[in-house]
């Protein structure tokens, strides 16, 4: 899901090429939403049109229709591939660390590190995503709330008489994910690396409490 991946996606030759219709028109749809990802960088979603898509996919607004009903519908489809390119990558970083709060530090880190690489699809998924209508604003909450099973392990080794409420993890989640919206509007998306202690003390503290917590963040410095 790199952005030098997506810009690699180019028309098939024209005339007589051996491709079957299905590949032809998965080829349609993989343009259709890199050419967003590119257009909605450079303009901000709200401005950009159906037309700046096609354009930049080079295919005919026939073609756009017959793979989404709006420019909304495109983005969303967009901004899920991204979401699920995400999920792999945190998994495959925290998979062969063995402790809970070091896989925590590993997913922070993977996700952080992937936004610094890729600050066009870190805008698209944290800023564009939160104009690009009702429809993606709520799949943005889904989103946020699916990424609460990887701090839940957390409350199993949690010491204390009082029990955490059942929205820790979505408000954790939820407060670094603003965090992160908010260093990418101020252009200071390439400082967001820098930012994994305080996130990893911030995350760990309900769980291991504030001195646990702050150690494993200061290691991860």
């Amino acid at each position: 899901m790199a952005a030098e991946e997506s810009r690699e996606l180019g028309p098939l030759p024209a005339g007589r090429h051996g491709y079957s219709r299905e590949q032809v028109s998965h080829n349609q749809r993989e343009r259709l939403i890199a050419a967003l990802a590119q257009v909605v960088n450079e303009r901000g979603y709200p401005d950009v049109t159906i037309a700046d898509i096609t354009a930049a996919a080079h295919v005919s607004r026939r073609t756009f229709y017959e793979h989404f009903d709006s420019k909304e519908a495109c983005f969303l489809a967009a901004f899920d591939t991204l979401v699920e390119y995400l999920h792999r990558l945190i998994n495959d970083a925290i998979e062969p660390v063995e402790d809970w709060p070091h896989r925590v530090v590993a997913g922070l880190g993977a996700l952080l590190r992937f936004f610094v690489a890729e600050p066009e699809l870190a805008r698209l998924c944290m800023v564009e995503s939160l104009t690009a209508g009702p429809t993606v604003a709520e799949r943005y909450r889904e989103v946020i709330v699916g990424f609460a099973p990887l701090l839940k392990p957390g409350r199993e080794g949690r010491s204390g008489a009082q029990s955490l409420p059942d929205s820790t993890e979505a408000t954790i989640i939820g407060s670094v994910a603003s965090v992160i919206t908010r260093s990418i509007m101020s252009g200071e998306i390439a400082e967001l690396e820098d930012l994994l202690p305080d996130f990893t003390a911030f995350v760990l503290m309900p769980y291991l409490g504030p001195k646990k917590a702050k150690e494993i963040a200061a290691a991860a410095a």
